[in-house]
């Protein structure tokens, strides 16, 4: 189902029984393009010129219409009412339109829900017009231009649109004109010309297609919304009979809503990899609280502990009526054994490395903890391009193992702990043309080889042009000197190959 909301009008700072209109620039001097109830009823209407208007009712108030302030209050109103549905969008200049399919039941039904939309937009000062249908063309119809039923019973848009008139299609003001003068004035007068002939007639239209137009409005043909912001994968709210101000409410309002998440994510064998809470105020303002987490969870404590050190900084203003945990990004969260100890003695979790995740989580969710970084792989097999650093929760899409890099075989060759920054150039005694090497001088220290593993070769990246030149084949061997210490080297370039210059060797990482 799709909900539209109208406002239609707001308090202002005149007089209440004083005519008010909105006027703006245009061809012929200022016009009117809103009015009250108060001047809709002294006869004025909009599109009329400000003088004419001010001839007709000499004591009306005006100002200039700001179009840019009414969208930036438009959409702040659209992220306030995500606290009755995550799909939302702005229908301009002065509507939003709501998906709430399969919510209704948690507000006790449409038309309980609607009287609740309606209570809270009042509560701000707004006059609320709603129209609720299968489809949002259709609600939009109903809410701008039905007056007696706003609410379309179920799969009954055919007969609910029929009495409105052509213009409530949304049409361009041409057609709507051209139908007007062919005595085509109600959709329902519609119904009856085939299709064939009204598509040839009507067939460029600014706004499209009549028959376009009207199918979606009647549900026969697709027309999705387009919310603000991509829906989460799972989410959960929770509405408060009362407003709420201390930080200890709001933090039992998030560990009851975690453990609410963590459910649903239980459910489905996933894991949360970002979360984001939403405190929704009672003067129609909101909160947003994202976090991020390294590892996939759905363990509540934990994801209530993350938003713990941002309450102090909350300021809850008039008090906070609703609120909503989401789950943004999510992983499948394999079982696994933690134990093999008898009854319930606890995981290892440093073993595991969940302890690691959830103190890495800790740090970088605090408002000072933004400098924290992990590692995550790229798309190449250049050993210091295959890898970039992220924040901790920067969720990034599954990626193949790739090669020379994470590779899934058994063969998996043997990376060092260190990598360094830069590779370093080394001088090298090697076997020609394409042995190991036998001693090396790195930073003016020597160094016998005892033991030498390798070649591995890695290619350049011959699909970078920019880089194509100037990279040669690498070829790696890990060695261990006399001592003990393993290194490992490189050598980039092939002997007696014709036309480039001499091998050179480099060290590029040390093992532990």
């Amino acid at each position: 189902m799709s909900i539209d909301l109208t406002r239609a009008g707001a308090a202002l700072p005149y007089e209440p029984d004083q005519p008010f209109a909105l006027v703006e620039t245009g061809p012929k001097g200022l016009r009117l393009v809103a009015v009250d109830e108060v001047a809709r009823a002294c006869g004025l209407v909009t599109g009329e010129r400000l003088t004419d208007a001010r001839a007709k009712v000499p004591h009306l108030a005006s100002a200039v219409h700001d179009a840019q302030a009414d969208l930036s209050a438009l959409l702040k109103l659209a992220r306030w009412a995500e606290r009755w549905s995550p799909w939302v969008a702005l229908d301009p200049p002065d509507g939003l339109m709501l998906d709430i399919t399969g919510i209704a039941h948690l507000f006790r039904g449409e038309k309980a829900m609607l009287a609740g939309i309606k209570t809270c937009f009042e509560g701000l000062g707004l006059t609320v017009i709603p129209g609720l249908a299968g489809t949002q063309k259709a609600a939009r119809a109903l809410a701008r231009f039905s007056p007696e039923a706003p609410i379309a019973r179920q799969n009954g848009e055919r007969e609910a649109l029929k009495p409105l008139p052509v213009d409530a299609l949304g049409l361009d003001s041409e057609t709507c004109h051209t139908l007007h003068r062919l005595g085509l004035k109600t959709i329902g007068q519609l119904y009856d010309i085939p299709r064939a002939s009204l598509a040839r007639r009507f067939r460029k239209t600014d706004a499209g297609e009549i028959v376009a137009q009207l199918d979606q409005a009647l549900g026969l043909a697709e027309h999705p919304l387009d919310p603000l912001t991509s829906p989460p994968v799972f989410a959960v709210r929770h509405v408060l009979p009362e407003p709420l101000i201390s930080n200890e409410g709001i933090e039992t309002i998030i560990s009851s809503l975690a453990e609410a998440l963590c459910m649903r994510l239980h459910d489905a064998g996933q894991g949360a990899r970002h979360v984001t809470c939403k405190l929704y105020r009672s003067d129609g303002s909101r909160i947003t609280i994202p976090a991020g987490l390294a590892c996939p969870s759905r363990d509540p404590r934990h994801i209530a502990g993350l938003f713990r050190y941002r309450l102090d900084s909350i300021d809850a203003g008039f008090g906070i009526d609703a609120a909503t945990l989401e789950a943004n990004e999510a992983a499948p969260l394999d079982l696994t054994q933690s134990s093999l100890a008898p009854g319930n003695a606890p995981p290892n979790r440093l073993r595991d490395g969940s302890a690691l995740a959830e103190l890495a989580d800790r740090i970088a969710n605090r408002p000072d903890g933004a400098g924290l970084k992990r590692l995550a792989p790229v798309e190449s097999h250049i050993p210091e391009r295959a890898q970039v650093s992220r924040p901790i929760g920067f969720a990034e899409p599954d990626q193949p193992d790739l090669i020379g890099n994470r590779p899934t075989t058994g063969d998996t060759p043997t990376r060092p702990i260190t990598l360094l920054e830069r590779p370093e150039s080394v001088r090298v005694i090697a076997t020609v043309p394409d042995g190991p090497p036998v001693r090396f001088t790195w930073r003016r220290l020597a160094h016998r080889i005892v033991r030498a593993q390798g070649p591995e070769r890695i290619a350049p990246e011959w699909w970078r042009s920019a880089t194509k030149l100037n990279q040669r084949p690498r070829d790696y061997y890990i060695v261990e000197d006399e001592a003990g210490r393993r290194y490992w080297l490189y050598r980039e370039g092939l002997y007696g190959d014709p036309g480039t210059p001499e091998p050179q060797w480099f060290i590029h990482g040390l093992f532990a």
